[in-house]
């Protein structure tokens, strides 16, 4: 590939992951956005914001878990996919299929045997809590569902097949949106379900979602689509190697998603209204993500090929492009989260005891956004595709448990800063791990051909 093909085949993965991304993080924020408007009798309101975002904080566990385990798969799949072996690449498939519906299930019976421990660890409010366990309890049906079609998904962006899934998600969000308007205000001839409807129309969107894009991929034979004896037909020997790199990648995202749920215990523990304001800008964080995340596993996609055809100087001379591209793209994000902020805090008709709180967290985001979107990169898109997933483990938490954690815990319970300056110091790791991940790049040991005969 030409520095034109890379662009090309950037925006053609790149693109729908980030729009298929937008959208996956968009049906959290519909549900919260919606209940956040307030109503004595469904007691609906800021407290419903905050109980429902503790219940996607599960949730993001749920996920991050499932990438985790799936990497492996993943980043085997994008190497065999350009050494153009297509019977390991479905195997690839089926063991994430069945990593995907164990955990599951694992959460699932979680969340409904001990919601009031899980959810208990984010807040003390009890109305918050009891909001966010009704929540939590019905949409946790969806989890099994959901991590099939992960696994589906994941696979998809390794061979460059995004658009199929995209089409999935948007199916999803449009039936997400008329359900939400349906089930939580009691529209269409249905009663008014307050937070349970809502968690019922996350269940039904995500199931047909999943659905369609498996049906899909079938329909056009893509790559992927084997039958069960090609999926599951599974050697000792080939499960070993998948673990061998999908462990690293799980551990590290599981310590990873532990540590910023201690964040979400230090804001709980700093007040609702601090701790809604924060659900509020994650909630728009992770929709300015899914664009940086979708160059990343376009980044990955595209290494993960050049090593697996055995094109390493290609996979390296890409990789600094597409860092670069990274870092003016993490620039215009910022400029326009700063900017804007007004505006979409007006768009979203955030309540005004807690706007200001809100709007300075948002200018917080603005400022640290250039090093994250650097950082997802490096590890995510560049470093791990070259099977390098033991080393960004480390480089990754140990500036997170040893600085960042404590200094956000001092910061905001001990020294009681503002809460906007408190979140500029949760993300003081994002700083620490920049320089070694970039000489880590420069010295080219991260490129590991994993699928060379």
């Amino acid at each position: 590939m030409n520095k034109k093909e890379v662009y090309k085949k950037v925006l053609t993965i790149g693109i729908p992951v980030a729009f298929e991304n937008t959208i996956y993080s968009f049906m959290n924020f519909i549900d919260v956005f919606m209940v956040g408007t307030e109503n004595i009798l469904l007691g609906l309101g800021t407290t419903a914001v905050a109980g429902l975002g503790f219940a996607n904080q599960i949730f993001m566990i749920f996920m991050v878990s499932l990438f985790g385990m799936n990497s492996g798969g993943g980043i085997l799949t994008a190497q065999y996919f350009g050494n153009k072996d297509y019977k390991n690449l479905r195997k690839c498939l089926g063991i994430t299929i069945i990593v995907g519906f164990l955990f599951s299930i694992l959460f699932l019976i979680s969340s409904l045997t001990i919601p009031e421990l899980m959810i208990g660890i984010f807040t003390k409010d009890k109305e918050a809590l009891r909001l966010g366990i009704k929540y939590l309890k019905i949409v946790v049906w969806a989890y099994p569902i959901i991590g099939i079609g992960f696994a589906f998904n994941i696979q998809l962006r390794a061979i460059g097949q995004t658009k199929y899934s995209l089409y999935a998600s948007i199916l999803g969000l449009f039936i997400n949106v008329i359900a939400n308007y349906a089930l939580i205000f009691g529209n269409f001839g249905f009663p008014a379900m307050g937070v349970e409807g809502a968690a019922i129309a996350t269940v039904f969107a995500r199931t047909i979602s999943t659905g369609y894009g498996i049906f899909m991929v079938y329909k056009l034979k893509l790559p992927i689509a084997g039958n069960f004896s090609e999926l599951f037909n599974l050697k000792l020997n080939f499960i070993f190697k998948v673990l061998k790199i999908s462990l690293p990648v799980f551990g590290h995202e599981m310590l990873w998603v532990i540590g910023t749920s201690m964040y979400v215990v230090i804001y709980g523990r700093m007040g609702t209204d601090s701790a809604a304001a924060i659900q509020i800008v994650k909630s728009i964080s992770s929709l300015v993500f899914t664009l940086i995340f979708g160059l990343a596993s376009a980044t990955s996609a595209i290494i993960g090929y050049e090593i697996g055809a055995g094109n390493e100087e290609n996979a390296y001379k890409y990789s600094l492009e597409l860092l670069k591209t990274s870092i003016l793209v993490g620039i215009l994000i910022s400029i326009t989260v700063y900017f804007g902020s007004p505006l979409i805090l007006k768009i979203m008709k955030i309540k005004e005891e807690i706007y200001p709180l809100t709007k300075q967290i948002l200018l917080s985001e603005s400022i640290v956004i250039v090093i994250k979107t650097a950082g997802l990169l490096l590890i995510v898109g560049i470093l791990r595709s070259g099977g390098d997933t033991l080393w960004t483990m480390f480089v990754d938490l140990i500036p997170l448990w040893l600085v960042a954690i404590p200094l956000t815990y001092l910061s905001g319970l001990y020294f009681k800063f503002p809460i906007a300056i408190v979140y500029l110091f949760a993300a003081s790791d994002e700083f620490i791990k920049l320089y070694p991940c970039l000489k880590r790049l420069k010295g080219k040991k991260w490129i590991n051909n994993l699928v060379k005969v």
